[in-house]
């Protein structure tokens, strides 16, 4: 009986516990291998102040290069490392969606990303 009586406290521990989610962190890729119609996150944007919350797609989407090969879309928000500001910081995901096969570099704020497309 103590057993089940553990097993139901740890339970109701896990299921109502206020831990909150962890957002995503992103990674810079230099260069990513897809298929047609796969998407991923290649790298993500903070805003110019260390401090600031992540920026709007609107304010980055402006500054992104166009794609022959697919479409760069938003990521939604998350965390990335940054050496100017000394660590993790609130950022914008910048998605990239396959379209068509192919290869090209892009340059997303001074990165060059290497896509192919299968």
């Amino acid at each position: 009986m103590r057993i089940l009586v553990l097993a139901a406290t740890l339970l109701c521990g896990a299921l109502f516990s206020a831990t909150p989610g962890l957002a995503e962190n992103f990674s810079f890729l230099d260069a990513v291998e897809l298929q047609v119609g796969e998407s991923v996150i290649l790298k993500g944007v903070r805003n110019r102040e260390c401090g600031d919350p992540a920026p709007d797609w609107d304010r980055i989407s402006d500054g992104l290069p166009s794609s022959d090969l697919g479409s760069l879309s938003d990521g939604g928000t998350g965390f990335t490392e940054s050496d100017r500001c000394g660590g993790r910081v609130p950022a914008r995901g910048i998605k990239f969606t396959a379209n068509e096969p192919g290869m090209e570099t892009l340059e997303i704020y001074k990165d060059s990303i290497r896509i192919t497309v299968k």
